[in-house]
C-alpha cells in the first residue's frame, strides 16, 4: 500500500510539474472521501492522480485511491478518467467546474474486476496554482456492487 502512495505522490507531482508553462496543461489532486455502497455501508478512504488536457477543457488522466467499509473490509480502486473541465485554459478563473466518466477502472479487494463510473465536481483555485477539490462519483463494479464516493482535496496545477 505505501508503494501506491507513493506512486499517486508521483504522478501528481509530475503533472503539477508538467503544466508549470504559463498555460494551464493539467492538474494533480489528493483527496480524502467518504461514501456509501447499494448495501447501505459506509466507507472512508482517500488516494490521489493527476490529469492532462488533450483538447481545450477535455482531459484524460487517472487515479487511485484506497478505501475501508466500517465493518474493516478494505478495498481499493484504481481507473482511467475522461472529463471535461469548463476552463479558459489561456486565463483559468477561481471557479473550474468538470464532469467526468470512468471508461475502465480496477477494482480490488475483497474480489476483482472491472469498474466503471461518472461524476463531477469543482475545482476553486484560491492561489494561483493550489486549489481545493470537491467531487462527486458513482462507481459500478463488476461484481454488480456500487458505490457512492464523495471527495475533497487539493488540486495542483
Amino acid at each position: 500500500m505505501r508503494s501506491a502512495r507513493i506512486a499517486t505522490l508521483a504522478l501528481a507531482g509530475a503533472v503539477a510539474l508538467w503544466s508549470q508553462e504559463r498555460r494551464y496543461n493539467g492538474n494533480g489532486h489528493v483527496y480524502f472521501s467518504a461514501g456509501v455502497c447499494q448495501h447501505n455501508y459506509t466507507h472512508i478512504g482517500g488516494g490521489g492522480g493527476g490529469e492532462a488536457f488533450v483538447w481545450r477543457g477535455l482531459a484524460v488522466g487517472g487515479d487511485i485511491g484506497y478505501h475501508r467499509f466500517i465493518n474493516d473490509t478494505n478495498f481499493g480502486l484504481a481507473s482511467f478518467t475522461v472529463g471535461y473541465h469548463f476552463v479558459d485554459r489561456k486565463s483559468p478563473g477561481k471557479f473550474e467546474p468538470f464532469v467526468n466518466i470512468t471508461p475502465a477502472g480496477f477494482y480490488f479487494g475483497a474480489g476483482t474486476g472491472g469498474a466503471g463510473g461518472l461524476g463531477g465536481g469543482l475545482n476553486y483555485w484560491f492561489k494561483q496554482r493550489i486549489g481545493l477539490r470537491t467531487e462527486a462519483r458513482v462507481h459500478v463494479l463488476a461484481n454488480e456492487e456500487a458505490l457512492v464516493i464523495v471527495r475533497i482535496g487539493l488540486s495542483f496545477r
